[in-house]
């Protein structure tokens, strides 16, 4: 299985904290874990792909102890090392077809922040992959961030984000063509998979007070571990002028000043047609 999550993240243990703060920031922005228009019958099987730290599923566990939650990721590298007794991981592809014993078995399956690992002709095919394992009447809810209309913006009149900003449009340069997809191109491949009461939602990063800055600290963790990755591989050539402890240190600063990364958070959400 090709990781080309790996290609631009790195799965070093310092990311299960950025992964799970970013998790909670954005579910606090967006105001829920599950779509409000989700029903579940007494017992539900919930699927989480590209579960990572599965923040996901240890969120959902308490409210439904008797639910099957099952997490796949390409990589188990962040798997928790211990996990309530009924959520299990395992690896898959999600642009792979999955063995037949899961196909029609699940209420749920969820998926959020996979762009990176996304090329532009991937989406429509994944979204297909994945209504393939609804039970009928199950739902399919996927989040994604706009990150191409982002702006640093402040708190606080005058502050300066020279040097987030420099880091933040390296990253989205590095990403190219990829974020200019699935934000606001699932709902298309979600009705076109043949799913129904197709939903969407959006949220500013800066809706909720403190979670601008956690994002925008997120944000930046991800950023610098990026550039060192390129520094390592010998790929950066001249794209930083300055030392990357200074750069951080300096962009650090910024936030902690009141400056932060302003993007939407867009929800899809889509049900399969009943039997």
């Amino acid at each position: 299985m090709a990781d080309v999550y790996a290609d631009h993240m790195h799965r070093l243990p310092s990311e299960v904290k950025r992964l799970n703060d970013q998790f909670d920031a954005m579910a606090d922005n967006i105001g829920y874990i599950l779509h409000p228009s989700i029903t579940f019958p007494p017992s539900p099987r919930i699927a989480d792909m590209g579960t990572g730290t599965a923040r996901f599923l240890l969120r959902l566990q308490p409210t439904y102890p008797d639910a099957k939650l099952e997490g796949f990721d390409i990589s188990s590298t962040l798997f928790p090392s211990s996990l309530p007794d009924n959520v299990t991981l395992s690896e898959q592809d999600i642009k792979q077809p999955f063995p037949e014993h899961m196909h029609g078995k699940y209420d749920l399956v969820h998926v959020r922040m996979l762009v990176a690992a996304m090329l532009p002709g991937d989406w429509e095919p994944v979204v297909r992959n994945l209504t393939g394992l609804l039970k009928p009447g199950g739902y399919l809810q996927w989040e994604e961030c706009d990150f191409v209309s982002t702006q640093w913006t402040s708190t606080t009149t005058g502050t300066n984000a020279e040097k987030s900003e420099l880091m933040g449009d390296a990253f989205c340069a590095a990403l190219g063509e990829r974020l200019k997809y699935g934000w606001n191109t699932l709902p298309e491949h979600m009705r076109a998979a043949g799913l129904t009461s197709v939903l969407t939602d959006v949220a500013p990063s800066d809706k909720v007070p403190g979670a601008a800055e956690k994002l925008a600290l997120s944000m930046l963790t991800l950023f610098f571990s990026w550039a060192r990755q390129l520094v390592k591989k010998g790929q950066a050539g001249s794209m930083f002028s300055d030392s990357l402890d200074n750069l951080e240190r300096e962009a650090y600063d910024e936030v902690k000043s009141g400056s932060y990364y302003k993007y939407d958070i867009h929800v899809a959400c889509g049900r399969k047609a009943l039997a």
